[in-house]
């Protein structure tokens, strides 16, 4: 049996001897710990969203590829690699002469050298970024700033289809600021006439909020208002676009903070459009914006904009093709 064109690996392959010895210790772990379930396994390790819709994407287009295959042997000679720990094993295997062409991000950092500088390494031949002004963070790597293009993912618009549900709300997505911050903006939408929906508990405290939790608010939602201070993608926007909900993103701009660093040139919506909704600085802006989108609902058109730019299928294409135009001496696209 040949091997596929490529290989998306985010958990490192296991020896032998090593996976029939985590396989025996989770199998005696009810005798070990009785009473204490044992946790599921993730069906995309990694960055969840990204992981699941690269993978499903490529499965939508019919790529020849495989996923974290359990063997060595079973490598592709062509490794996208989005996760640090399978990114370093790649770097070795590529090293050694197992691997011809290695692709990184857009989740393994952020900076060039965050995580002891892995996105430097010389073996990497390409790297996903998630925006166009990500690649402007590189600017203290021109090697790096090379090797960049731009390619987000994308959303199920299967699993995101809205439902004939009453629009009453208005959904809060709480990710930067105080809560001070977060309540006036509350404030603003219950003066508008809705009702807000809060989605986050605390700012960038995701946990107690599943898929499924986070498709019923917005299948109440007319509109969803933003908060995040930058964001390379901002994958939850196309979530609610892909949900026909329009988008009133609070986009500060200027610089923004992240793990203690500063750095310019950023936005909070990078594939906002006039279909999918608008952005605002100030609290004034604020309130014209719910009159404008709320008055002119039937001008945006966001989850239209989804199924002809942002599904996974269309993501996955245009990962594929990035991947193999670089490639293209090692493998065929399949």
């Amino acid at each position: 049996m040949s091997r596929p064109a490529l290989t998306v690996l985010t958990k490192p392959i296991l020896s032998a001897p090593t996976r029939a010895y985590r396989s025996a210790r989770r199998a005696l772990r009810p005798f070990v710990k009785p009473g204490v379930p044992v946790p599921a396994a993730s069906p995309y390790p990694g960055h969840y969203a990204l992981t699941r819709s690269v993978v499903e994407g490529l499965r939508e287009i019919r790529a020849d590829f495989n996923f974290n295959p359990a063997s060595f042997a079973d490598l592709a000679r062509v490794v996208y690699a989005p996760a640090n720990e399978a990114l370093r094993q790649a770097i070795s295997l590529k090293r050694r002469g197992d691997v011809d062409y290695l692709v990184a991000g857009p989740v393994n950092a952020l900076f060039s050298d965050e995580c002891d500088g892995i996105l430097k390494s010389s073996e990497i031949d390409r790297l996903v970024v998630a925006s166009d002004w990500v690649v402007d963070l590189y600017d203290d790597a021109p090697e790096l700033k090379r090797k960049s293009q731009v390619c987000p993912c994308g959303v199920d618009p299967v699993f995101w289809t809205p439902s004939s549900a009453r629009k009453d709300a208005a959904v809060v997505y709480w990710k930067s600021g105080t809560v001070e911050f977060c309540e006036r903006v509350e404030a603003a939408v219950a003066a508008a006439g809705w009702t807000p929906i809060r989605v986050a508990s605390a700012a960038g405290d995701f946990s107690k909020f599943t898929a499924e939790q986070f498709r019923e608010q917005l299948d109440r939602a007319a509109v969803a208002i933003f908060l995040s201070s930058f964001e390379t993608q901002g994958i939850a926007l196309a979530e609610a676009w892909a949900m026909d909900v329009p988008t009133i993103v609070w986009n500060p701009g200027g610089r923004a903070e992240w793990r203690g660093r500063s750095f310019a040139s950023v936005t909070s919506c990078p594939y906002l459009t006039s279909a999918t909704g608008v952005d605002w600085r100030t609290f004034d802006e604020l309130d014209s914006a719910l009159t404008e989108v709320l008055a002119n609902r039937g001008r945006f058109y966001p989850r239209e904009w989804v199924l002809k730019h942002m599904t996974d299928a269309i993501c996955a294409r245009q990962l594929h093709r990035l991947i193999f135009e670089g490639a293209s001496p090692f493998a065929a696209a399949g």
